[in-house]
């Protein structure tokens, strides 16, 4: 995939997500990709297992991407919670 490509996806990703709809959220993912929390200390790989994460997550979570940046095979996404 092209930059833009990833970047388009990821802004599809983070869409998804503020809107709940965990079904579209987790579509972007590989299974070879890793989702780490680093405030939980978790780390998860494979994006078939990513879908479960849905029912843990807050209903009504809202966030502000406030930048997302990366090239190649290395994409991160700086959000701020909307509390």
């Amino acid at each position: 995939m092209e930059d833009h490509d990833i970047r388009a996806a990821l802004d599809r990703h983070w869409a998804a997500s503020d809107a709940n709809d965990f079904e579209a959220e987790h579509q972007i993912y590989r299974e070879d990709a890793v989702l780490e929390y680093r405030n939980r200390r978790e780390r998860i790989r494979g994006g078939g297992r990513f879908s479960h994460l849905g029912p843990r997550q807050p209903n009504r979570k809202r966030f502000t991407v406030r930048r997302i940046i990366g090239a190649g095979d290395l994409w991160v996404t700086e959000f701020v919670p909307n509390l």
